[in-house]
């Protein structure tokens, strides 16, 4: 029974595919068992162990592996026109007969039949089809004189042969992934008959043998030269296998190589005119680790998402100072990357990209750690949104004009660059002169914003302090009445309260606003909660239209004045003066705490009332 079974054997139980890796005995369990790896690593028990004896080597990682008898039934294989028959002509076969078994479906829903007929009809010449879907149809072609290329005196080949030409010769794109080939031969003798073939899908098959001699490397050649998308995903070949199979496309310009277990590729080169690379689900940790990739002249396109990509370079591949001595330069053609669900967790990552990719215009960066956890860099307590990492991913890409799909104007690089200034600014603030070269490092766009917008202010405090101390977790208000506290004040007529127009408020940074208008209010002995506190924080945000100048100016007294103001880009032209606004923040009453509101350890704040006349509330 176990004669007709042999190593790399496909076969197929119950619809799920494996492959035979062992034939023999296991220990103490009576007669002879197979050791097939699933396809689905769900599917198995193992890794091709029992009883701690490894009998086989599963090429997945996880538990692919099973035993099972050689006398349990598979299923039946089928050849190239079996499956194109079963999938297209017994449709149609039925639909002539009346007989509709089941209605079709499309996206899960059931829909109508009215207006299908006319593309069953369609269907049912075969010879018209272009886009031909045979996956999961446990197609091989195995048999000796099934679709090898013929000799010359094999008649019955060429008879096969050209009966695949005469029935469907006008296939454009053509999936045969996850079927029983277990030799690139099979997949050549089918395809060498379809004339016009542009597009092929081969990925989840699994190979054991994809020899050629060199006369098989020029047929291949001319036979796949039209083609231009290949897909060889899930195939679990190495990458030298890949790039060989991918050679014999000498015309290819989208090319699929996702789910195969990379994690770092050796120097086999691709020498197709490869536009649009798919790396999507291996394992790679670095930029490094693509080195090979910066020798395709001609890519435009990389995918990488669904790695585990972290750094752009490896620990050992850097100096002692910490430099990347060996980061890959892509050429400029690569202008779209995506680097989407990888382990990206620092702004370093994120700097070393605009080096590795001097073209980039496009890219992905979603679902990385680096955007979960956002903090200011003045202040770790205090959290940054998905937005603001938005702005500091633009920022620190000069030529991005496209992040996660979304297009970036003039104005989202306007506000994202001013605002990255302006963080880095307060963490300059926040740290003494002597971290600052430390802290410009990290930015290396910083001398480039400043000659764009402006020098920064940059404000420290002064005399050192223990950053354990108690000093250091006060905050000091410098707080002044505003021109409507003054007349509130004077109109109440309030006495044995502080009189001047000036004092200091010391409170700790985790004091909510509450508590502050609480004390303030006591000091100037008005309402709390008819205050108002502005933080002034001494910047000034960039240009808006003069018109708007009024409005911005009123924000800026009574409201909330935005980290950056917008104007209409439609109405921009070049009779409109622009003028500079300064910039505040309304410390909002609630439980927030006040450090989390402001910059620093010493503020200036003015006092105002809120305008419930207006319905102003902040």
């Amino acid at each position: 029974m176990s004669s007709k079974f042999y190593l790399g054997q496909r076969l197929s139980y119950e619809g799920d595919l494996c492959t035979v890796r062992y034939i023999g005995n296991v220990a103490g369990i009576e007669g002879t068992w197979l050791g097939v790896e699933w396809d689905d690593v769900s599917r198995g028990k193992h890794a091709g162990e029992h009883n701690g004896i490894n009998y086989f080597k599963c090429k997945q990682t996880g538990t692919p592996g099973s035993f099972i008898r050689p006398n349990r039934p598979h299923d039946q294989p089928r050849n190239f026109l079996q499956a194109l028959k079963v999938k297209y002509a017994s449709e149609l076969e039925e639909v002539a007969h009346g007989v509709v078994e089941k209605a079709i479906r499309i996206s899960g829903k059931e829909v109508e039949e009215v207006g299908f007929d006319k593309v069953r009809r369609q269907l049912a010449d075969l010879h018209e089809l272009r886009i031909v879907l045979l996956d999961e149809m446990r197609i091989t072609a195995r048999e000796q004189n099934d679709y090898a290329s013929p000799k010359k005196d094999d008649e019955k080949g060429r008879s096969t042969l050209n009966e695949i030409r005469e029935t469907c010769p006008n296939i454009l794109e053509l999936d045969i992934s996850r079927n029983l080939f277990e030799k690139w031969g099979e997949v050549v003798s089918i395809c060498e008959q379809l004339e016009h073939l542009g597009g092929l899908r081969v990925g989840e098959n699994r190979f054991r043998d994809i020899s050629l001699t060199d006369s098989d490397v020029a047929h291949c050649k001319h036979i796949f030269n039209k083609v231009k998308d290949l897909s060889l995903e899930v195939t679990l070949l190495d990458w030298n296998e890949s790039v060989s199979l991918a050679n014999l496309f000498p015309n290819i310009t989208s090319l699929s190589l996702s789910g195969n277990q990379y994690t770092t590729l050796p120097l086999g080169y691709l020498s197709s005119p490869i536009t649009v690379l798919t790396l999507q689900d291996n394992k790679f940790s670095t930029l490094t680790d693509l080195l090979p990739l910066t020798r395709l002249a001609t890519l435009q396109r990389l995918i990488l998402k669904q790695n585990k990509i972290s750094d752009a370079t490896k620990p050992e591949e850097r100096d002692p100072t910490g430099s990347k001595n060996k980061l890959p330069i892509f050429p400029v053609s690569v202008t779209d990357v995506d680097l989407s669900h990888n382990a990206i967790s620092t702004w370093c990552f994120i700097h070393a990209l605009g080096e590795a990719f001097p073209g980039l215009t496009s890219l992905r960066v979603a679902h990385n750690p680096l955007y979960r956890d956002l903090r200011h860099p003045a202040d770790d307590s205090r959290p940054l949104t998905a937005d603001d990492g938005y702005m500091l991913t633009v920022a620190r890409l000069p030529k991005l004009k496209s992040l996660n799909f979304s297009t970036i104007t003039d104005k989202d690089r306007l506000n994202a660059e001013s605002y990255y200034l302006s963080l880095i600014a307060a963490e300059l603030s926040a740290n003494p002169a002597s971290s600052e070269p430390a802290i410009l490092a990290r930015h290396p766009r910083f001398a480039a914003l400043c000659a764009e917008y402006g020098d920064p202010v940059v404000r420290r405090e002064v005399g050192a302090f223990n950053p354990n101390s108690l000093a250091a977790r006060l905050l000091r208000l410098r707080c002044r009445l505003g021109p409507s506290a003054l007349a509130a004040k004077a109109a109440a007529n309030v006495k044995g309260h502080n009189n001047g127009e000036r004092f200091v408020v010391e409170v700790p940074r985790t004091f909510n606003v509450y508590g502050v208008l609480g004390l303030v209010g006591k000091r100037c002995g008005l309402p709390p909660m008819r205050l108002k506190l502005v933080w002034e924080t001494g910047e000034w945000d960039y240009p808006v239209p003069a018109a708007s100048s009024a409005s911005a100016a009123s924000e800026g007294s009574g409201g909330v004045a935005p980290a950056m103001l917008d104007w209409d880009s439609e109405s921009e032209d070049g009779s409109i003066a622009l003028v500079k606004v300064p910039r505040e923040v309304h410390l909002v009453a609630g439980t927030r705490a006040v450090g989390t509101w402001v910059d620093g350890l010493e503020v200036n704040v003015r006092v105002e009332m809120l305008d419930r006349q207006l319905g102003n509330t902040g």
